[in-house]
């Protein structure tokens, strides 16, 4: 008979108990690793590389692939949540993470997969409810996605600037016109017609698949009118089509500052990280794309549990319960954007402008909350934002922060002057316009000085002011501020040091002193209102914060140069300014010379103030800012008056 101790009866248990734990671990660690090879092949849509206990791999691999067909573009990522051996059924749950295309919103839920233990190997069973719990034979999922509109831009009196509308689709369907030559031919006559780069189109159609509609131009709806129509369709292969386009009013229409709407680039989808797809509409450049966001909201969806067809497709006849989807996410419509600008102002700028042969600007401001009613460029501008970007001498308008400079230093808008002929600094000799009047010359007050726009004047009293004081007087005006329009802008800059010559040359504008018409409307307001006027393009979204100089400007001052200002208009060069009513206007011409031409180059300058409007304008090849400044001024007054 064998005996066993009590020692020899627990090392045997222990020892069975030891087994057991190692034989429960060592399934867990398979039912682990097997799950999760299943998790990353179905991640990558891809399991026929996974054995199945009840099912051939290609025939899982047909019912994953016919169960996800209507997914498109989504993306899943499948994760092991949990394993439970669970006795004879071994188990492990899913969690599944879709990337639904356009939408921030993941679609997440848990399904289960059952194994078959197979000595140390755990085998999957395959079920569409793998997919999802309730997807079963013959059903699969269907994502429909819903489109979020776009918000509106909205100016003054929340007229719509950026809002739908018409245009139509122009290309060449290759479908429908057989044969390279005859391809390239259609592209070139088409290309010719809408006014695009005949040879980058037909390259274009040349590389496009042979059932491709390739497009050449989205035009607005007049645009479009305008073309003759018997020519269009006598080009074999022409194919358009009407939609609707997020637009200003017009292509002329503040271009530099909305920006375009328009679908998103391979390299817009790439950074977005799964945010936008293919065709989507968003914003590039201006305030289309600063606030693309805000203003395109973000896409809903919808997932259902269909029946499909042998193929995986919908049956089209086939009832689908909209009411209980799956899962939903809806749609959170884009919000519109409030900026300043006044549309009909700002369209009959662009007008004003559209004769001058070089490029011009206007820009035009409230007084009173710096609100940006007008930033309008001429065709010559070519695209550039000549009204916010520019960098010009100001000319003789910045007579009027050193006029700020001359007064600070104790001088009084009836202190006597030296309007001499000529004045010759280190060398360098300046004069005064051509047209200067005779009777303006010799000993002047300060006030028929700047009226008269005298530079021997402003030139001989130098040395009352240091070039650090020139600065000051002007930050005090507004130039050099830092704003955040929601675009680009240039503030201006005056240098706090100067050569002899230079700082004889910042007198009047000259030398290394740059500014931009919306620098300059800011210097008109500011001295008007007796404070810097703080820009303002874009309402109620964060924006940085404006930064002012702590040289700030007094009323006393601000009276002494409104006083110097309307002299300009009483008896200098803004005299057309009185046709204004009421007979209030305060301005400055001004003319830069530039270049290297003799006689130089001039830019044309004028800034002014009627009532609550201040207008900056500059023509970059232009005549004395009292020939062709003064009329364009007059205009755009009147256009706020009527």
């Amino acid at each position: 008979m064998t005996t066993f101790s009590r020692r020899h009866l627990f090392l045997g248990s222990a020892a069975t108990s030891l087994a057991l734990a190692l034989s429960a671990c060592s399934s867990d660690s398979h039912l682990q690793e097997s799950a999760q090879n299943l998790a990353s092949a179905l991640t990558n849509l891809d399991i026929s590389g996974i054995q199945f206990a009840n099912r051939d791999a290609a025939q899982a691999q047909k019912s994953l692939e016919h169960a996800s067909y209507n997914m498109t573009g989504a993306e899943p990522t499948v994760s092991v949540a949990e394993v439970n051996q669970g006795g004879d059924s071994p188990r492990a749950k899913l969690h599944w993470a879709w990337k639904i295309p356009g939408s921030p919103q993941p679609w997440e839920y848990d399904s289960s997969v059952t194994f078959t233990a197979e000595g140390e190997n755990m085998t999957p069973q395959w079920s569409p409810t793998v997919i999802h719990p309730d997807v079963e034979e013959s059903a699969g999922l269907l994502l429909e996605s819903k489109s979020a509109s776009r918000g509106e831009i909205l100016g003054q009196d929340d007229a719509a600037i950026v809002t739908s509308r018409p245009v139509v689709q122009v290309g060449i369907d290759k479908t429908k016109v057989s044969g390279n030559e005859a391809q390239q031919k259609s592209a070139r006559a088409l290309a010719e017609l809408v006014d695009i780069d005949a040879d980058a189109f037909a390259k274009q159609v040349k590389n496009a698949g042979e059932s491709q509609f390739v497009e050449a131009i989205v035009l607005r709806q007049e645009a479009f009118n305008k073309i003759n129509q018997s020519d269009i369709e006598k080009i074999e292969g022409f194919f358009s089509t009407e939609s609707t386009r997020s637009l200003a009013p017009s292509a002329d229409f503040a271009p530099d500052i909305l920006g375009t709407v328009s679908p998103a680039t391979s390299d817009d989808i790439e950074k977005s990280e799964g945010k936008l797809v293919s065709g989507q509409m968003i914003g590039h450049g201006g305030l289309s794309e600063r606030f693309d966001e805000h203003l395109r909201g973000t896409d809903g969806y919808s997932i259902y549990s269909v029946q499909i067809k042998d193929d995986g497709s919908v049956d089209p006849e086939q009832f689908i319960n909209r009411d209980n989807p799956l899962h939903q996410v809806d749609v959170s419509n884009g919000k519109n954007l409030n900026i300043t600008l006044d549309s009909a102002a700002q369209s009959q700028a662009v007008k004003i402008l559209e004769d001058q042969d070089s490029p011009s600007a206007i820009v035009a401001m409230r007084v009173s909350t710096g609100e940006i009613l007008v930033a309008a460029n001429g065709k010559a501008s070519e695209g550039f934002s000549t009204a916010l970007m520019s960098q010009y001498a100001p000319g003789s308008t910045f007579k009027i922060p050193t006029s700020l400079s001359l007064l600070r230093k104790g001088m009084k808008t009836d202190s006597i002057v030296n309007c001499s002929e000529s004045v010759t600094v280190d060398g360098q000799t300046f004069k005064n316009a051509s047209t200067y009047p005779a009777d303006a010359l010799g000993e002047q007050t300060l006030a028929v000085a700047v009226a008269q726009s005298s530079n021997t004047a402003f030139i001989n009293e130098r040395d009352k002011v240091t070039q650090a004081d020139l600065h000051d007087a002007a930050a005090a005006l507004g130039i050099g501020i830092e704003a955040d329009l929601g675009v680009p802008a240039f503030f201006g800059t005056v240098p706090t040091d100067a050569s002899e010559v230079e700082h004889a040359a910042s007198m009047i504008g000259q030398g290394k002193i740059l500014v931009s018409p919306i620098a300059m409307a800011i210097v008109a307001a500011s001295a008007y209102k007796g404070e810097v006027v703080k820009p303002v393009l874009v309402k109620e979204q964060q924006l940085g914060e404006t930064k002012v100089s702590n040289t700030s400007l007094t009323q006393d001052e601000s009276k002494q140069l409104k006083t110097l200002m309307r002299g300009v208009v009483a008896e200098g060069g803004l005299q057309n300014l009185k046709e204004l009513t009421p007979d209030t206007a305060v301005g400055k011409t001004g003319t830069a010379e530039y270049g290297n031409d003799n006689p130089p180059k001039t830019h044309s300058w004028v800034m002014a103030v009627h009532e609550d409007i201040a207008v900056a304008l500059v023509v970059e090849d232009g005549n004395l800012g009292s020939i062709t400044g003064a009329p364009l001024a007059l205009e755009m007054f009147q256009e706020f008056k009527n």
